[in-house]
Formats: C-alpha cells, sequence, structure tokens
C-alpha cells in the first residue's frame, strides 16, 4: 500500500473506494445486488474490445472487482476544455464497441444485461403504464396510453431493420468515458442493456446538450451524431441509418423509465418515475425544466434520467 483506502464514491447501487498502491492507483467496487452482472458483462466486452472497457484485476461471485484507474473522467476534461471534439472521438470507438459485441447480445443478457431488445420491448412498455406513476398527471397518462401503437411501430421496425442489437451502457455520460493519453476506456456498465444500439443516443445527447449548452438541430449535435453513426454504415447507407436515429432516441427512453421502475428504492424522490416519463412524452422537455425555480426543479436525475 502507498497510502490510506479511501472512499470515492457511495451510492445506493455501488461503493467505490480508491486504494493507493506503489504500482499505481487501484479501484474497489461493491455493487448493489440487484447490478453485481457488471463484471460479467465487462468479461465479455473485454474479450472483444479490451482496451475499451474497465481493466478489471479481479472480480469474485458477488460482483466486487479490483480495477486499475482508467484515467481522468471525461467530465473534468470538459470542466478544463468544453470542447466537442471528445464526443466526436470517442462515440465511434463505443459504436465499434457495440458493433464488436452484437453477436454477444444473448449472452449479454443471460449474464445479466437488461433485456431490452426490441421484440419485448412493448410488452415492458404496457406494464409500466398499468397504472398511473406518483405525481403524474391524468393528462400525461393518458397520453402515455395513447402512445402505446407508436412504441409497437417503432419497434417493429427497429427489430427488422438492420442493424442488429447490442449492448447499450444505457448512461453514456462524461461520467462513464475515461481518458488517459489520449486513449478511451468506457467505464460503469451496471445499468447496461441490450436494445437496439441507437438507445445509447436517448441519454448521450441529452447530457451533451446540456453539459455545451446547444440548441436543438445544433451543428455540433449533428457532427457528433454522425461521427457515431459512420461504423454502423457496416450496416446501411448513412441516409437510413438518420432515419432510425429520432424513432430509436424517443423510443430508448422507455428502457430508462424501466430501469427506474425496478430501482426506485435507490431514488429519493417518489415523482422519479414521472419525470422519466415526462422525457418519453417530450424528449425536449428537460430545456423547460432548467429554468424552473429551484424548488420546482426535477429530482437529481430528472433532466438526464
Amino acid at each position: 500500500m502507498a497510502g490510506p483506502i479511501e472512499e470515492q464514491r457511495v451510492r445506493p447501487w455501488a461503493t467505490v473506494l480508491r486504494v493507493p498502491t506503489v504500482e499505481g492507483t487501484l479501484f474497489f467496487k461493491e455493487p448493489a445486488p440487484e447490478v453485481n452482472h457488471e463484471c460479467r458483462l465487462i468479461e465479455i466486452l473485454a474479450g472483444r474490445r479490451p482496451e475499451l472497457v474497465t481493466e478489471v484485476l479481479f472480480a469474485d461471485e458477488d460482483g466486487r472487482m479490483l480495477m486499475r484507474d482508467a484515467g481522468e473522467p471525461l467530465g473534468s476534461l470538459l470542466d478544463r476544455n468544453l470542447d466537442t471534439r471528445y464526443w466526436e472521438e470517442s462515440l465511434p470507438l463505443y459504436a465499434e464497441l457495440q458493433i464488436a459485441a452484437m453477436s454477444d447480445a444473448e449472452r449479454l443478457v443471460e449474464a445479466g444485461a437488461f433485456d431490452r431488445r426490441s421484440a419485448g420491448l412493448p410488452e415492458t412498455y404496457e406494464a409500466l403504464i398499468a397504472e398511473r406513476s406518483s405525481g403524474q398527471t391524468e393528462e400525461e397518462y393518458e397520453r402515455l396510453r395513447a402512445l402505446a401503437p407508436e412504441v409497437r411501430q417503432v419497434c417493429a421496425e427497429l427489430a427488422a431493420g438492420p442493424v442488429p442489437e447490442t449492448i447499450n451502457n444505457d448512461d453514456f455520460t462524461h461520467g462513464s468515458i475515461f481518458v488517459r493519453g489520449g486513449a478511451y476506456r468506457f467505464l460503469d456498465w451496471g445499468d447496461a442493456c441490450v436494445s437496439h444500439p441507437f438507445f445509447t443516443l436517448t441519454v448521450t445527447q441529452r447530457v451533451i446538450e446540456i453539459k455545451h449548452e446547444l440548441p436543438v438541430g445544433s451543428p455540433e449535435i449533428v457532427r457528433i451524431r454522425d461521427a457515431y453513426l459512420e461504423p454502423f454504415t457496416l450496416f446501411a447507407p448513412r441516409a437510413e441509418l438518420e432515419v432510425m436515429v429520432e424513432p430509436a432516441r424517443k423510443i430508448g427512453q422507455i428502457s430508462r423509465v424501466a430501469l427506474r421502475a425496478a430501482h426506485m428504492h435507490w431514488e429519493d424522490d417518489p415523482e422519479e418515475l414521472a419525470w422519466a416519463f415526462r422525457l418519453l412524452l417530450d424528449p425536449e422537455a428537460w430545456r423547460a425544466w432548467l429554468t424552473e425555480p429551484e424548488d420546482e426543479q426535477p429530482p437529481r436525475s430528472g433532466p438526464v434520467s
């Protein structure tokens, strides 16, 4: 040891400790039982692109992991240099990882990744809207019920489309991208699911727009989206991929709602789920929330939920 072990992060879903050693800093992670599959997902992904995921030195049957330091989180880098080029560099690599893992989709689900594949997502949605959520208005609830045919249609189109389903980090933000010497690694796979890959943009595009204060349809977002889509031109022409993006980005919010619904014991606010549903009804709703008085702001994860 080269110093005392320190708490890095303590959350309901995981505790992370910083472990200084003479050979460099390590991190110990103990996940909650409901997400202790993370190490198994990383093992599968590392079998495809080890240089792009968490470097795990040890993991046990309870999902506890000892990991090498992956570098600096992108969020810290952006605090010093708010440049969108980091997204343009990292997202194509993430897309390559998704493509490499396509043949592992079933293995990933068996290993514990949440199953948000298009064929079963309409049924998941029906279960989520079986009753009104806390804090949800009657009008919101009726709009969600009326959305069911669109959900079925989009899911059917995605399932029949040219791009196979694969791993989706499902919380791919500047907090899960790490940089060392210009190389990127992608961490924090506890929320990961198997879904259409473009569901990634549900959270990621929103986070980019919030962090960089970008308006709807900004040139920066178009460039970042184009960079992400480029590896997928293996499956279809760019124009065909672009048509799929917005429906997938909208419907991908169902995966986020499902995650919240299954783990409401992690949340402090009983209306967290209602806020997540609002982003399904309107993916741009978060823009208005940011200007609301503090006492009317959504809970912790509202804008990016």
